[in-house]
């Protein structure tokens, strides 16, 4: 039996290339994208999951009260926390600390000399400081030296294998001295393998926390930069431990909150939630979000039920060709549950021709769907990824059974529900139900199809809002040189010169010297308050070093008051008289009705330990220090001559770019002698932090043009049959004058209502999701009418242009030959 069906599907398959063609193609195409949508949903809840105490270990994040209401969340907290919850906290079997270098030097230059050969210097900006216990907690396997005591002690160093390669290449890197910023000689004592990719901290170096020194050891409560992580023992319930933290936050920062007037509270975050579901203050890098990609893998459901429901509707619509089959099969002996059988076995030989051309996408289009995402995704699809995992093999086989018998269903039961004696005498017709099953699927189709070109519409629209929507100052052009590490006394000088030689070259703008530059969270930040005001009063602002030419540089308004000039400049510490300049937001904080009345006012801020006296000479306006997605930051600049600068910025004006970076380059070498020359544009920096953005709304685009072009393959097909079915009715509509603009409304109109319908349902669908989705970010795009009637009108477009391929051959066709069998 089951070699008969074989030989009536592959009669039936053949005889109707063109159909079979769109249904298999159309199918796999479904499966191949569903797949690699779920690939991509798997990998992003698969970080930190390799670790081997993933269920145990959990980050301990900072939450603030009080005058400090307005920081976010912090990843980070105070270096004296992992020993401290170790102490008092009997659930906790270890901790870990983690702190980027950055928090103690401007800059991190490297470098390793080989007995009398030219040293290699590399400036290096992904170095980490660590606990010993740091390869105990986590699974990061080591090339070679001892994970227990790789970094115990001073001045050891683990590096990862490329950055080996770089500096020793084939040679045995353990024991050799790489030296940081030229003066401090560093052991190397491990080389361990390069990150996965899902993991949420990534680091080229990490140097032993001995080396900083016993200061930031166990007692220091003051700087919350620190990353703490604690492995909690087997079993254990963290929210019982996070009932202790309100007593233990008291023990420790009762005094120091008193005294600054905050409130805070610490929580144990899940390392395996921070990827998705953490969007914290001083993240690591920039996270995934949870509720994009569950809406991803709704994407990955919507298209492979398109293709299902374009089986489903061309195997309905094709039930008349096959009526007089069924009808002859009954009269000579079949029962109904061999036809049924039949069908359902038809169902099956093309779900499992698609999966076979499915698999052959995969593997064709499985790198360039790597590059489109920015992640190695499928090359451990296998060892660590999605093939891993025995349920997916199981749930993926189950899918396919059950998506080749439900779509194959109710082709089965219409076809072998026709009467033998209705058929043969030719008085079969298309059921009612038949037709409005059909129209109730194409509609569900259309109303899917019109959400995923909606919802791509938004999130590129907010993602080019971002990228070039104001941001309160210039950044294009902008040349971001970082500053000299090597430096001694006269460094002040040198950067005044610099600058003032800089105006000589032609091609070259305005240059300032700062410590931090838009498009990362500003380093420090501390209590701000007025003069006359108690330290009740204090709120937390972030604080910036910048120089005379900071806003001519970045073309940043001023909006009330004056500017820096160069007689400004003051050892903060040692003067009583410093003159400092505000945002918007630290005057709206310190209660000022508005800009003017803050100028020329006396405030007190923090810098370290000591509170120094300042007066605010100009107000500059709210600009984006950080993406749109966050709300403006405080912002208070001091010009300091004591500096920590960290980066030059330079506008390059158009034109002969080379020359310009090569003039850049040599009086840079020429000032700061023995530090490299390293830059990076300011535009390409900023865009970085929207890197996960990006990949989200190039993932949603590539797969609503998917599902799109799923469905247009469905409706031409669909579209195809219909006009098949009137082809006589056309003719006799030709002879008696109709135009042939009146046949394609006839033939269109039908499916024009379904596209209104399914607008009419798909709007407030809408609506609502992107509303739910731009309400996180601070600033985005409104909701206008475009949003609304864009997508519809695009999907009736393709509509009608997919129709319009069948409709206009069978419009200027000769009704003689459609007629002549009449």
């Amino acid at each position: 039996m089951l070699g008969n069906y074989f030989k009536i599907a592959r009669r039936n398959l053949w005889r109707n290339k063109a159909f079979s063609a769109i249904n298999i193609f159309g199918l796999a195409l479904g499966i191949a994208a569903c797949f690699f949508v779920f690939q991509y949903v798997y990998f992003e809840n698969s970080y930190d999951r390799f670790n081997v105490n993933a269920a145990n270990i959990y980050r301990v994040p900072i939450s603030y009260s009080g005058s400090m209401a307005d920081v976010p969340t912090t990843a980070t907290n105070h270096p004296a926390l992992g020993p401290a919850m170790k102490a008092d906290f009997p659930e906790v079997l270890d901790y870990v600390r983690i702190v980027s270098v950055s928090l103690f030097m401007n800059a991190s230059t490297m470098s390793y000399t080989d007995g009398g050969a030219a040293p290699k210097t590399f400036n290096e900006g992904n170095i980490f400081i660590a606990d010993q216990s740091f390869f105990k907690i986590f699974s990061y396997p080591l090339i070679s030296g001892d994970p227990a005591t790789c970094l115990a002690g001073e001045r050891a160093i683990a590096i990862s294998e490329r950055t080996a390669a770089r500096y020793f290449g084939k040679t045995n890197p353990l024991g050799k001295i790489l030296k940081l910023n030229s003066d401090l000689p560093l052991k190397v004592t491990a080389v361990y393998k390069e990150m996965p990719e899902n993991s949420h901290f990534k680091f080229d170096m990490l140097i032993s926390f001995e080396t900083v020194g016993h200061e930031w050891g166990f007692q220091e409560w003051t700087y919350p930069e620190f990353y703490n992580y604690v492995l909690l023992a087997p079993g254990t319930d963290p929210k019982k431990v996070e009932a202790k933290f309100p007593a233990f936050i008291n023990k420790y920062l009762a005094a120091k909150m008193k005294e600054l007037n905050f409130g805070c509270s610490f929580e144990l975050q899940p390392l395996t939630d921070i990827h998705l579901n953490s969007n914290y203050l001083h993240e690591t890098e920039a996270n995934g979000s949870q509720k994009e990609v569950y809406f991803l893998g709704i994407i990955g459901v919507f298209i492979l039920l398109i293709a299902w429901i374009n089986y489903i509707n061309l195997s309905t619509a094709k039930s008349m060709e096959r009526a007089k089959e069924v009808g002859l099969r009954k009269v000579v002996g079949a029962f109904k549950k061999q036809l049924i059988g039949q069908f359902l076995f038809e169902s099956l030989i093309i779900n499992l021709l698609s999966l076979l051309l499915a698999v052959v996408f995969i593997v064709l289009f499985g790198p360039f769907f790597d590059g489109f995402v920015g992640k190695q995704i499928s090359q451990d699809f296998f060892s660590t990824g999605l093939g891993s995992e025995p349920r997916f093999w199981a749930t993926a086989l189950l899918v396919f059974m059950a998506g080749a018998l439900l779509v194959g269903a109710y082709p089965a039961f219409v076809l072998s529900s026709f009467l033998p004696v209705k058929v043969l005498k030719g008085l079969m017709v298309q059921s009612r139900s038949g037709i409005s099953m059909r129209r109730v699927l194409v509609s569900f189709q259309f109303t899917l199809s019109i959400i995923l070109i909606a919802c791509t519409f938004v999130v590129l629209k907010q993602f080019n809002y971002m990228r070039n929507g104001s941001l309160g100052y210039d950044k294009d052009q902008l040349l971001i040189v970082k500053a000299p590490v090597v430096n001694d006394t006269t460094v002040f000088r040198k950067y005044r010169f610099f600058k003032s030689e800089m105006r000589n070259v032609p091609s070259i703008g305005p240059a300032t010297a700062t410590s931090d530059i838009p498009g990362n969270t500003i380093r420090y930040r501390n209590a701000v308050r007025r003069a006359s005001q108690g330290v009740d009063k204090n709120f937390t602002s972030y604080l910036m070093e910048i120089d005379e030419q900071f806003l001519p540089s970045y073309k940043i308004q001023l909006v009330a008051g004056r500017n820096f000039e160069n007689a400004d400049s003051s050892d903060m510490q040692m003067t009583t008289n410093n003159k400092v300049l505000v945002n918007e937001e630290v005057v709206k904080a310190l209660g000022y009705p508005d800009a003017a009345a803050a100028v020329n006012q006396d405030i007190k801020f923090k810098l370290g330990q000591n509170e120094l006296p300042c007066r605010v000479i100009g107000v500059v306006k709210n600009f984006h220090q950080r993406s749109m997605k966050e709300k403006y930051d405080p912002i208070l600049f001091y010009y300091p001559t004591r500096t920590e600068w960290k980066y030059i910025s330079v506008n390059v004006r158009r034109g002969d770019f080379a020359r310009s970076l090569a003039d850049i380059g040599n009086l840079y070498k020429k000032t700061f002698t023995g530090n490299p020359f390293e830059y990076f544009f300011l535009d390409e920096y900023f865009n970085k932090q929207y890197q996960a953005d990006q990949r989200l709304g190039n993932v949603f685009g590539l797969f609503a043009v998917l599902a799109i072009l799923v469905a247009c393959m469905g409706l031409l097909g669909l579209s195809s049959f219909v006009i098949r079915l009137r082809t006589k009715e056309i003719g006799i509509r030709k002879v008696l004058g109709a135009t042939i603009g009146g046949l394609l409304v006839l033939i269109s109109k039908d499916f024009v209502k379904l596209v209104m319908l399914a607008s009419l349902i798909a709007v407030p669908i809408v609506y609502f999701i992107a509303k739910a989705w731009l309400d996180n970010y601070a600033f985005h795009i409104g909701l206008g009418a475009s949003i609304f009637l864009v997508p519809p009108l695009l999907l009736l477009g393709l509509t009608l242009l997919t129709i319009s391929l069948q409709s206009m051959k069978a419009a200027l066709s000769n009704p003689v030959k459609s007629l002549k069998s009449e």
